[in-house]
């Protein structure tokens, strides 16, 4: 009876060390997991909203592409609407390019700031139609890159 109370202690002695040792790995991998996904909600969303605001910007300019090409009056209420919607969206796709490769990848970074320097340009093109045809492409190509590289940054964060 005396050595059944050592043996006993022996053999729970590495029992125990592993115990601690697998639910400290454990915790450590699922803290890991835990702040990797919520670095890519972060990153999906701060897209999302990227991908929201380009959006805008290209409903904007196809509306005056049409005020323009067809000759259409849109209404003061309406053109109001439009102008504040264009102002909050240029203002967020202008801090997501100053955020740039904090949350998003580099190439969205450069994107953003190319089509920034493109509407800028175009304040000094004198013919406005060719001015809203030029900036809605630019648009439309910076939808492209973002999507894509939405797509390729999901993809990475799920491997």
């Amino acid at each position: 009876m005396s050595e059944f109370i050592p043996g006993m202690l022996i053999a729970l002695i590495p029992a125990l060390a592993v115990s601690i040792i697998t639910a400290y790995v454990t915790v450590r991998l699922s803290l890991k997991q835990f702040y990797s996904q919520r670095w890519w909600d972060k990153k999906a969303e701060a897209y999302s909203q990227i991908l929201e605001h380009l959006s805008y910007l290209k409903y904007y300019y196809g509306e005056w592409l049409n005020e323009l090409q067809a000759d259409i009056t849109i209404g003061t209420d309406h053109k109001k609407s439009l102008s504040e919607g264009y102002q909050q969206s240029k203002e967020s796709i202008t801090r997501a390019a100053a955020v740039g490769e904090f949350i998003v990848s580099e190439t969205t970074t450069q994107a953003l700031s190319k089509l920034l320097s493109e509407i800028f340009r175009q304040y000094f093109e004198e013919d406005p139609n060719a001015a809203a045809q030029k900036i809605y492409d630019a648009v439309a190509e910076c939808i492209r890159i973002v999507k894509g590289d939405a797509k390729e940054a999901l993809l990475r964060m799920m491997h």
